[in-house]
């Protein structure tokens, strides 16, 4: 398994009978822009997807952070800052209007990311970005005064203007149809508002095989052997009902679905984009049986071949 990059801290939890669960950002938002003159004075040429030909009128000058959507895409919204996301960006010194990052539109600079690794670099991209939607085009303008010095991609003194096409955007969490298990003696996956699950482990002894339940179906891409995925990960313990680990209150995981041996990957083949699945994994020389629930939230790479 493999994490994408962490850019906030993890918050501890503690938890007995019911675990995991805590709040979460809904997961639908409004899009309110504030375009001010973006419009009218910076020139996008270019497909979303494509790299764009961008100009800027110089010297350009802002005094506070405005953005507008000059392309709205139909696709997932951003709606919180650990959600996976695989954009083109392009930046523009707003002094000179010189270029000076472009990146995404080539195998080499595109990949998942997230928009709070991507709010170091550049402080206020969450704000703009916030409940746009995949397919989308979106232009910002960072005032001098709002870009932090520590900052990686500061134009110390002078505006910003920046061109993001939103090329994916990953689920924040799955967003399937729950579907009805039976199973006595089985724990029961509960969610908060924003859809992060908690689970209620029943006593009694732990299954000695492994149980695999589809909680929620999801209707996105079927997984092949071999697909590397962004995906939330919850794993509790059955017997002591404590919280193992869980990514849902720092960053996404990056999982690569495998048919054999390990029971969790192994039960993702086949399953759906947009599904929360429960694997219940037997006690064995490795440690005592544990419950993990992994919502699918979007293929990173399919499988080779």
């Amino acid at each position: 398994m493999r994490r994408f990059p962490a850019a906030v801290a993890a918050l501890g939890l503690v938890a007995v009978a019911l675990v995991g669960c805590s709040s979460a950002q809904s997961a639908t938002c409004d899009r309110t822009t504030q375009p001010g003159a973006l419009e009218n004075l910076i020139s996008v040429d270019g497909d979303v997807g494509d790299a764009p030909e961008v100009s800027v009128p110089t010297p350009f000058e802002t005094t506070k952070l405005a953005y507008t959507d000059v392309v709205t895409g139909d696709g997932t919204e951003v709606v919180a800052q650990n959600q996976v996301l695989d954009l083109g960006i392009t930046l523009i010194n707003g002094e000179t209007g010189a270029q000076f990052l472009q990146q995404g539109y080539t195998p080499e600079t595109s990949g998942a990311t997230t928009l709070a690794l991507w709010e170091q670099a550049l402080p206020g991209l969450s704000d703009a970005l916030m409940c746009a939607s995949e397919g989308s085009r979106v232009v910002a303008a960072f005032a001098p005064d709002d870009l932090t010095t520590g900052a990686e991609l500061v134009q110390i003194g002078a505006p910003v203007v920046a061109v993001v096409d939103l090329r994916q955007v990953f689920l924040s969490a799955a967003d399937g149809a729950e579907q009805f298990n039976q199973g006595n003696g089985l724990p029961t996956v509960v969610r908060a508002p924003g859809g992060q699950p908690g689970v209620i482990v029943p006593d009694g002894e732990a299954p000695t095989d492994v149980v695999v339940q589809v909680v929620k179906k999801g209707d996105g891409a079927t997984l092949a052997d071999g697909d590397a995925i962004a995906a939330q990960e919850l794993i509790v313990g059955w017997d002591d009902k404590n919280l193992v680990s869980t990514t849902w209150e720092d960053q996404p995981t990056g999982l690569t679905v495998t048919a054999g041996d390990d029971p969790v990957l192994d039960a993702l083949v086949g399953q759906t984009v947009g599904s929360q699945i429960m694997v219940v994994v037997p006690a064995s020389d490795a440690g005592g049986a544990q419950v993990q629930v992994v919502d699918i939230l979007g293929i990173v790479a399919p499988a080779a071949g």
